[in-house]
This record gives C-alpha cells, sequence and structure tokens, in this order.
C-alpha cells in the first residue's frame, strides 16, 4: 500500500513538475522569438540607417530625421535587450556582446552627425559655387576667357568629385584652385567675387575628405552589423544550450516516472519540433532581410549587396505606368497581385531566354533587372521586353462581394537604363526623364545633361519659394465678353510669380514644379487671397482657376469653405473653374466639393471641354454654370467643319441643360464671328483682351 502512495504522489509531483516545465517552456520560447525580432529590429534599421546616409549624399534636399528616427528605434531596443531579454544568467555571453555593439553603434552615430555637418557643406558649395559662373558673364563685360574656362573645369571637377565618390579627381582640383589664386583683378567687386570663390572652394576641399572618409566608414568600414550578426549566432548557441538543458530534465523526468512516460514523449517531439523551428526561423530572419515579402524577389538590400560582384553591369529599371490608377480602381489587394504577376512574369522572361539576370523588387512598383557582358544587346532586350509585357494579358483575381471574378488587364511599363554607377540612382534618373518626355526607354549617358536639368528645376523652385515669401505671386485678369451685348462681365484671375529681378515667369514655367513641391498650396491659396481682396468693393463678376490637386488638398477645401461662408455676398460673384481632363482622377471629391460651394452661393464652371476626355455624364451630374469650351477646338471653327460640328454639339448639348458656354482663346476676328454665330454666350482671347493688372473696367 505504501509503494501504492508513493507512486501517486510521485505520479502527482513528476505531472505538477511537467506542467511547470511546460509553462517554463512556453515562456522560454516566446522570449527567445521576441528576442530574435528585436535583433532582427535593429539589423533592419541598421539597413535602413546606411540606405538613408546614401541617399542624404546624393540628394541635395534630404530630412535627416529619418535617420534619426532609426538611430533612436535602435536606442531603444539595446535598452530593451538589456533591461528584459539579455538580463538573465544564461545570456551573460549574449549582453557583453551587445555592450560591445552598443559602443560601436555610438561611434557610428557620432560618424553621422560628423557626415550630416560636413554634407550640408558640400551640398551649400556644390549648389553655390555653379551660379558663380553665371555672376561672373553679368558682372563683366568682356569675360577673361582663361579665367572662365578655369572656373568652368573647377565646376565640372567638383561634380565629378561629389557624383563620382572619387578622391583621385582632388588632385586636378587642387592645380586649378592654385591656377585660380593667380588671377587678381582691379577692379574691387570682381577681385570681392574672386575672394568669395576662393572661400567657397576652400570649403569644398577642406570638407570633401572630411566627407568622404565619414561616409567610407558608415557604410563600408563600421563593425556594428558584423557585431549585431554575432549577437544573433550567440543568442541562438546560447538558447540551444538551454534547449539541451530542458530536454535533460524532460528525459530525466521520463525515466523517473514510467507512468508518465507517453506524456513526456509528446513533450520531447513538441520540444524537438520547437528547435527546428527556431532554426528555420533564423534562416526566415536572415532570407527576410533581403527578400520582398510581396513578391518573393530579391530587395533593395540584396541589389546593394550583389551589384558589387558585377563588374560591367546593366541595370533595367522597369516601372508600370500609373500603377496609382490600378490601385485606385481595382484596390490595393488587386494592386499587390499585378506586382506578384509582374514580377514572376519578368524573371520568367529572362529565364526563357536563357539569360544569366537577377530581378529585384525595388521599390512599390519598381522592379529591377540585373545582368552582366550584354551591353551591345542591351537596347534589343529592354525593347523585346517592354513589347512581351505590353502585349501580355495579366489575368488578375477581384473579389466581388462573395465571388470571385477574372479581370482581364494589361500593363503599359517604361524602363530606365544605366551602365554607370550609382547604378540605381542614374537609372532612376533617366527613368523619370523618359516618364516626363513620355517615352519607353531611355539609356543613361552622360549627354542627356539631367544635371542642367536639374539645376533649373531648382533654380525654378528658389523662385517660387522667394516669390511666396515676398509677395511675390502675382494676379492678372484677363475678360470674357457677353456675345450679345459686347460687354465685359468677367475676369478671370491668372497667376504669374515674380523674381528678384522683377521678371514675371508664366504658369507653364513654374506649375509643373510647384505641384511637386511643398509650396502649390501656398501657391492657390494666395491666388483665392488675392482674387478675393481685389474683387471685395467691385461688383464684377470674377473666376479662379482649381486642379484637382487643390479638391483633393483638404486644408485649400476647408480654406475656400471659411472664405465663402465669411464673404457671401463676394461668394456670389466667384466661378470656380475646375479643369474637365483632371477631374476624372477623383470624381467623388469633385463632385462633393461641387455640391458645397454651390450650397455657399459660388458658381462652377468645366474647363477646357472637348480637350480629349470630355465625359458628358459628368456635366449631367456636376450641374456646372458654365462650360469653357477648349481653345483647341475654337482656334480651327472657321477652318475645320468636323470641329464645327463638335463645338455645336457642345453648345446645343449644353443650352439644353441651362448650361451657359464660354469660347476660349478667341484670337482673331474670323473665330470671334464664327463664335458668334454658333450662339456661344461669352468670349475670351487676346483678340477682345490680353491679361493685364488692370481689371473692373466694364
Amino acid at each position: 500500500m505504501k509503494k501504492l502512495y508513493f507512486v501517486i504522489a510521485l505520479a502527482i509531483f513528476v505531472t505538477f513538475g511537467l506542467v511547470l516545465f511546460n509553462h517554463l517552456n512556453k515562456d522560454f520560447l516566446e522570449k527567445s522569438a521576441e528576442t530574435l525580432d528585436i535583433i532582427k529590429d535593429i539589423e533592419k534599421n541598421e539597413y535602413k540607417i546606411e540606405s538613408d546616409v546614401l541617399k542624404s549624399s546624393f540628394y541635395l534636399y534630404y530630412n535627416y530625421d529619418e535617420i534619426y528616427k532609426s538611430v533612436s528605434q535602435i536606442e531603444k531596443n539595446i535598452k530593451r535587450l538589456k533591461e528584459r531579454h539579455l538580463s538573465d544568467i544564461t545570456h551573460k555571453q549574449s549582453k557583453k556582446v551587445l555592450e560591445e555593439y552598443e559602443r560601436e553603434f555610438k561611434k557610428k552615430v557620432d560618424a553621422i552627425h560628423q557626415f550630416e555637418t560636413v554634407n550640408s557643406l558640400i551640398k551649400n558649395s556644390q549648389i553655390y559655387i555653379p551660379t558663380l559662373s553665371l555672376k561672373y558673364i553679368q558682372m563683366v563685360e568682356k569675360p577673361d576667357v582663361e579665367y572662365f574656362l578655369l572656373l568652368n573645369r573647377i565646376i565640372s571637377s567638383l561634380f565629378l568629385i561629389k557624383n563620382s565618390q572619387d578622391k583621385t579627381f582632388l588632385n586636378e582640383l587642387y592645380q586649378d584652385i592654385q591656377r585660380l589664386k593667380k588671377f587678381s583683378f582691379k577692379d574691387e567687386k570682381l577681385q570681392q567675387f574672386h575672394n568669395i570663390l576662393l572661400s567657397h572652394l576652400n570649403v569644398f576641399v577642406k570638407s570633401f575628405p572630411i566627407y568622404y572618409e565619414k561616409l567610407e566608414y558608415i557604410l563600408e568600414k563600421n563593425r556594428d552589423i558584423q557585431i549585431i550578426n554575432r549577437l544573433k549566432e550567440t543568442f541562438i548557441m546560447e538558447t540551444d544550450r538551454e534547449m539541451k538543458v530542458i530536454s535533460a530534465i524532460s528525459i530525466g523526468s521520463t525515466a523517473l516516472f514510467l507512468v508518465v512516460l507517453g506524456y513526456l514523449a509528446s513533450l520531447l517531439i513538441k520540444l524537438e519540433y520547437t528547435n527546428n523551428l527556431l532554426k528555420r526561423l533564423q534562416k526566415n530572419l536572415e532570407m527576410k532581410v533581403i527578400t520582398d515579402e510581396l513578391t518573393g524577389l530579391p530587395n533593395r538590400k540584396a541589389f546593394f549587396l550583389r551589384e558589387r560582384n558585377y563588374k560591367e553591369p546593366t541595370l533595367v529599371l522597369i516601372n508600370i505606368d500609373n500603377f496609382k490608377h490600378i490601385n485606385d480602381l481595382y484596390g490595393s489587394e488587386f494592386g499587390d497581385q499585378v506586382l506578384v504577376k509582374l514580377g514572376s512574369f519578368i524573371k520568367s522572361y529572362f529565364d526563357k531566354k536563357g539569360i544569366k539576370a537577377e530581378v529585384f523588387r525595388l521599390g512599390a512598383d519598381d522592379f529591377g533587372v540585373l545582368y552582366e557582358n550584354m551591353r551591345d544587346k542591351t537596347a534589343q532586350i529592354v525593347e523585346e521586353l517592354i513589347n512581351e509585357i505590353e502585349n501580355h494579358t495579366f489575368v488578375i483575381k477581384l473579389r466581388e462581394g462573395s465571388r470571385e471574378i477574372d479581370v482581364e488587364l494589361t500593363i503599359n511599363v517604361s524602363a530606365g537604363v544605366s551602365y554607370e554607377k550609382p547604378l540605381l540612382e542614374k537609372a532612376d534618373m533617366v527613368l523619370k526623364y523618359v516618364k516626363k518626355r513620355r517615352e519607353k526607354y531611355m539609356i543613361y549617358s552622360s549627354d542627356l545633361d539631367l544635371t542642367k536639368l536639374i539645376e533649373e528645376n531648382l533654380r525654378i523652385l528658389r523662385i517660387i519659394k522667394y516669390a511666396i515669401n515676398n509677395n511675390g505671386v502675382d494676379l492678372y485678369y484677363q475678360p470674357i465678353f457677353d456675345n450679345r451685348t459686347g460687354e465685359i462681365v468677367k475676369y478671370e484671375c491668372l497667376v504669374r510669380i515674380r523674381d528678384r529681378e522683377g521678371n514675371v515667369l508664366s504658369p507653364s514655367t513654374f506649375m509643373p514644379i510647384a505641384k511637386e513641391s511643398k509650396y502649390y498650396g501656398a501657391i492657390t491659396r494666395t491666388v483665392i487671397e488675392k482674387s478675393f481682396a481685389r474683387f471685395r468693393d467691385t461688383d464684377m463678376d470674377f473666376s479662379i482657376n482649381l486642379s484637382s490637386e487643390d479638391i483633393a488638398d483638404r486644408e485649400i477645401v476647408n480654406y475656400i469653405y471659411q472664405v465663402l461662408e465669411k464673404e457671401p455676398e463676394v461668394a456670389r460673384r466667384v466661378t470656380f473653374e475646375i479643369l474637365e481632363s483632371e477631374s476624372i482622377e477623383n470624381y467623388e471629391q469633385i463632385y462633393s466639393f461641387v455640391k458645397n460651394v454651390k450650397k455657399l452661393g459660388a458658381k462652377i464652371a468645366i474647363d477646357d471641354f472637348g480637350s480629349g476626355y470630355s465625359n458628358y455624364s459628368h456635366i449631367v451630374n456636376l450641374e456646372p454654370d458654365y462650360i469653357k469650351i477648349d481653345g483647341s477646338l475654337i482656334k480651327q471653327l472657321p477652318y475645320d467643319l468636323y470641329v464645327q460640328v463638335i463645338v455645336s454639339t457642345i453648345v446645343d448639348f449644353s443650352h439644353k441643360l441651362g448650361i451657359r458656354t464660354v469660347a476660349e482663346y478667341v484670337h482673331n476676328e474670323d473665330v470671334f464671328a464664327m463664335v458668334k454665330s454658333l450662339d456661344i454666350d461669352y468670349s475670351q482671347g487676346y483678340y477682345l483682351g490680353k491679361p493685364s493688372k488692370q481689371c473692373c473696367i466694364r
């Protein structure tokens, strides 16, 4: 009986021990997995810091906050590991490695601070020195050719040194600066200009070696990433030792109490499974760092690692045209399927051709193809690849309620090709150039002179900023005439900006650049503010142009609502002209905006109607007060019977709905006569009145 009691007691003891053991084992696994996740996050942020530092070295304008967000996240993770995850004695070695990593990381952060300072100096000199070449031409009536050529050679050397990251060009720059120092000028202003130029060059020459040293240290010579890999290996090794201890306890418990042998056996199986799971987790963590989760292709980090192995590389950067429209129309889940299918299609194309190439996903809708030793065939490869993609019908699954349907989709793409390092930067640069010119692909060449294009865009951007901050946003007013009475019934407010010298820039010069910057909303707000101020104390109607970007901007829309509510008398005289070709992209926003401003007393005009995207259903739904017929049609009225039929149809359709019509670009007497004969209500154009700062004269 005593033996029975002993066995029962032993069974209860072992059962309790096994339950406790199972609970501790679960905590151990969760803690181990969480620790590995934290180490992975540190590793991911390390690579992000390197990527962001590299971006900051090439982009003239870059927000360093992104770098310090990653730095802050790493510091938080280090603190978490020290205080919680690596605090017990079993991970003593891992904690030492972590402390070693922390010291190396602090060195890296110090290097980043120093790099940030010297990078700013380099960029300032790189931007400012080229402008001195133009200033020199403006200052002298007869430039010194030798001095001017030397100055331009120095500027070329600056761009070569900065963009190639090659210190070997410094010797040539030193020699040119020494030659430049030999020049002196009797003219005091010219000598002062010469001294300023030399001081900026001196800043660049002194700063670049430091800049190069810090960038090289951050990207290549630092040991922190090696140490974090060692931390991961050390932690896994220590975890394995803990696992062995746990397994020994499990086996001992099994031998001690044979009655619970089945339970202990199942536990050992679970432990073995968990051990394999940890090993697979380690492999997965290593793969996830360099693999895109959506497509399974190597990612941007993998590209930067592998491009170093290529001696004569070619990078083809492929971008989906208007991918945003696909997401907007079908949803992001559908768009993800498109990306997966396209990545697989590109990879299969090169496999089918027997071309040894690596395919990467480099951005949201950017794919990169990297191969070597086939530059003479690149044009043929890229043309054929684009044709294959655009002629292929992709079948994508789309869920519609409870059922799933197949959507057949064709994809248009553009490509930029680069043979020169940095491959990705130059391929991206030429890709943007291709999209701007609406071509299919282009191979990067220094003959494209994209640097001058970038410089010109930056110059326009500086003028925009100056105009906004110095009351340089002006309004010009073009009259709109009643075709029956011949009187001016309204003025259209047209925006211009002035530079420091008082030169006036037209919208075609600055508006495309403004739309891509943070200043576009400020221009629209200024136009609204000045328009209301100009017409507040008159009885004249006026109109303001709005783009789809304006109506998508909640701040601008709310500001318009506030102004209309505050000044109802002026609100009844304002018309907002919405570009018809743009409104298709965000129809719901347009509809909501139109509905609200009409409630507040304002009127709506659809601008450029007939420009190629006209949709009569939009007119019915939006119920505009005016339709402005596009100038491309009005200009041809007297000379093209087909155009006369189109315009007559628009006018008849509008009048039946009670909508008044306006003819744009009335530039001569023949056009004006035809406009009146077609019963168009109003006319606007240079024949009747050019844009001017004067207005409100009936």
